[in-house]
């Protein structure tokens, strides 16, 4: 199989780092650096995905056995924002029991590779597109698309001068 992914990995998933953890209203909540931006399928229809926690060292030796029940969200700090709904239900707050995550580690989203590349809102809040890459027969990855820098988001815009 050939994968067309987002950052680079060997399989279809998201790769995003633990932001902050708080607990509010009786959740704990598990913030990434991405978001709806990245993979819009929860917010729009409640999909869900499957999450790991890995360490940020990336020793197997450092994953430990510790979970606790989170309410994972994005980035964008919108309602919609939110990478746990309850299935089929995108307004919905659902815990998911994961890996106990520090600041750092990394989460990963399983089967949001170039589907959820595709659906992606591009520069919402400002935020670049993340790169892609692809996968090839032997394993090996390729960059396709590299991260979208501030002045690309903004090249096109012009200049609002003597309309007002």
């Amino acid at each position: 199989k050939i994968y067309l992914i987002l950052n680079i990995t060997s399989t279809p998933f998201l790769q995003v780092s633990t932001k902050s953890s708080s607990n509010d209203d009786g959740h704990v909540f598990l913030k990434m650096d991405a978001g709806m931006t990245d993979v819009l399928r929860p917010s729009l229809y409640g999909a869900i995905h499957p999450i790991t926690i890995l360490p940020a060292s990336g020793k197997s030796s450092d994953i430990g056995t510790s979970t606790e029940s989170v309410v994972v969200v994005g980035h964008c700090c919108e309602s919609g924002d939110l990478m746990t709904p309850k299935p089929g239900e995108p307004e919905a707050l659902e815990e998911r029991v994961l890996r106990k995550a520090e600041i750092g580690d990394i989460a990963v989203m399983d089967g949001s590779g170039a589907y959820c590349a595709g659906m992606s809102t591009k520069n919402y809040n400002s935020f670049p597109e993340a790169p892609e890459v692809l996968v090839d027969f032997d394993g090996n990855v390729h960059l396709i698309r590299k991260r979208q820098n501030l002045e690309q988001i903004y090249e096109n815009e012009l200049s609002a001068d003597g309309i007002f």
